[in-house]
């Protein structure tokens, strides 16, 4: 719309867009789009983190879990019943006769029997 020669109002064609009312457009649409993003996207990265967390915190309860086991599985292996029977059975040992023994002194065990 703007102003004719005899100081009416000339109307524009149909269709026909002004390149300043084009940039006024343009500009108001980028601006609602960056208002709209500056909005959701505080929102959007918060339930990211959430979820993150969840994940860290289910992977920390696993591993939890994983560490009692393990540590159970370390007490059974060093138990001597569970050495024992692991070299009688699995390893066909036999327990020693009494006569097959040999007690080795230590030095300071012998020091003090010498002076006896």
């Amino acid at each position: 719309m703007g102003v004719d020669q005899n100081g009416g109002v000339a109307w524009r064609e149909k269709g026909e867009v002004r390149p300043k009312d084009a940039l006024a457009y343009a500009l108001a649409v980028a601006l609602v789009l960056v208002g709209a993003f500056v909005y959701v996207y505080p929102s959007l990265a918060a339930t990211h983190l959430m979820y993150d967390y969840s994940d860290r915190i289910r992977e920390l309860e696993q591993a939890r879990e994983l560490n009692k086991k393990l540590r159970l599985e370390i007490a059974a292996l060093r138990s001597y019943d569970f050495i024992e029977r692991r070299a009688v059975e699995g390893l066909g040992f036999v327990r020693p006769r009494p006569e097959q023994v040999v007690i080795i002194a230590k030095k300071r065990e012998e020091q003090a029997a010498q002076r006896r």
